[in-house]
């Protein structure tokens, strides 16, 4: 008696089986993409914290040499990185630079002044930033931007005088000479000069760079190495040139007013600093070391903590 032919079944998925394991898959990646853009922002965060380590490095190497920080611009629009570049490597820019007044000493003049403006220097830049690292602006044709700027300190609230006055009446703006912070026109800021404590006083502070964002007529474009827009400033308390923001911000209001408060005027968006980082941003002491501060720090600590000779008493931040 033959037995009856049984059908071996075909090994393989079932179109339900092949679902679920594509549904599987999917909830596992949207599970980890986010680890992953966390570990990758953790480590662009590392990145940015050491470039401003290396900025104070250097500005201490400067300080060790002239005993003096640089000052924050000067009358041929020189900004306070121009002249640490021989302390972070960088002498072979810094040795082309033409020192005058016209001419080739313009910084959007073909030539070596503009060839230093429109190199990229990594450790100017935060790893986090969004936006090309190079943009055609002010008769710079791929003019480098950067994410750190100097303390002018807590008093301006404009660049110029009659902006400030608008804006926000009985405030200073970056016009003014002898500025409560580190850096302002021809400063010349020594450690002695920081009564508050060099671990209580910031040097650098992060800024949301973007010069494709604007408004009311502000950008927020912020670069290094020298500034035609800040050439001439005026130096002995008349007044020069504008965008002194380029190179410095201040605490007249809290950090990140691009996302914690749109509705701000742009010239206090542009003066304030912020960053692309969540919650906060990296500021450098003046004892070198860099700390992370958030967004929601109390506003009169904030203040105090960009003062180089206010008194005030600071706690822990």
């Amino acid at each position: 008696m033959s037995l009856p032919h049984v059908r071996n079944r075909t090994a393989g998925f079932t179109l339900i089986e092949l679902l679920v394991v594509i549904a599987i898959i999917a909830v596992l990646i949207a599970l980890l993409l986010p680890a992953v853009q966390q570990a990758r922002e953790a480590a662009r965060r590392s990145a940015c914290r050491n470039n401003m380590k290396q900025l104070g490095l250097a500005l201490h190497n400067y300080h060790d040499n002239f005993k003096t920080f640089p000052f924050g611009w000067d009358t041929r629009g020189s900004l306070w990185s121009t002249h640490i570049l021989p302390y972070m490597d960088q002498a072979n820019i810094y040795n082309t630079l033409v020192f005058q007044e016209s001419g080739p000493g313009n910084w959007d003049a073909d030539g070596a002044n503009e060839n230093a403006c429109e190199t990229p220097i990594a450790i100017f830049q935060c790893p986090s930033l969004p936006i090309p690292l190079q943009a055609d602006y002010n008769g710079i044709d791929k003019r480098a931007v950067s994410s750190y700027r100097g303390n002018a300190g807590s008093e301006a609230s404009s660049d110029d005088q009659s902006t400030s006055n608008s804006i926000m009446p009985g405030t200073k703006s970056l016009e003014t000479l002898n500025l409560n912070g580190i850096f302002s026109a021809c400063s010349r800021t020594n450690i002695a000069h920081i009564t508050d404590g060099t671990s209580s006083t910031f040097l650098l502070g992060e800024s949301q760079t973007d010069p494709d964002f604007g408004k009311d007529g502000q950008g927020m474009d912020f670069w290094h190495t020298g500034s035609p827009q800040a050439d001439p400033c005026a130096c002995n308390g008349g007044k020069g040139g504008t965008e002194f923001t380029e190179a410095v911000g201040t605490t007249i209001l809290g950090m990140n007013l691009r996302n914690t408060n749109p509705a701000a005027n742009g010239s206090l968006m542009e003066i304030t600093f912020g960053s692309w980082h969540e919650g906060g941003s990296f500021f450098t002491f003046s004892d070198g070391s860099v700390h992370f501060l958030s967004e929601n720090i109390d506003q009169n600590l904030y203040k105090a903590l960009s003062t180089k000779q206010s008194g005030d008493l600071v706690g822990a931040f």
